[in-house]
């Protein structure tokens, strides 16, 4: 074999292991990012009610919006990957007024209130930009 045909079988090797590595990191982060925003959920659905509705709670009431940056794992060789969370929380209409709502004792006699607590995070993948949401419901 001549060294022409060794260089060009290198090359060829070299970019089918290139291209393998790049699909496997844009898995990675799909997993990562899957893991987090299922975590964002649990975290939803189980944070204490007065939280949920309180002054300091993780979901801003919307119309504004808690933005941060967080640390959803980290690559082979401890490269951190990271994206930007953001948080909101809307009232359901029915809520009394005190809850956010424009309900009345007639549309809601039990009281109840209701608020969506909405999650989006926001990753990159090379030059891609993704999206992944997550709304839960919470009623008392």
């Amino acid at each position: 074999m001549s060294y022409a045909t060794l260089v060009i079988i290198a090359l060829l090797t070299l970019k089918a292991s290139v291209n393998a590595t790049a699909s496997q990191a844009w898995t990675v982060r799909q997993s990562m990012s899957d893991a987090y925003i299922m975590r964002e959920s649990a975290l939803a659905s189980r944070i204490p009610f007065s939280e949920v509705t309180g002054n300091n709670s993780p979901w801003a009431l919307s119309p504004s919006v808690t933005t941060s940056v967080v640390a959803i794992g980290k690559l082979p060789g401890g490269e951190p990957v990271t994206a930007t969370l953001h948080r909101t929380r809307l009232p359901d209409s029915n809520n009394l007024p005190a809850a956010g709502g424009i309900g009345t004792l007639t549309t809601n006699p039990a009281e109840s209130e209701a608020w969506k607590l909405q999650s989006l995070l926001v990753y990159t993948v090379g030059e891609r930009e993704y999206v992944k949401s997550r709304t839960v419901l919470r009623i008392r």
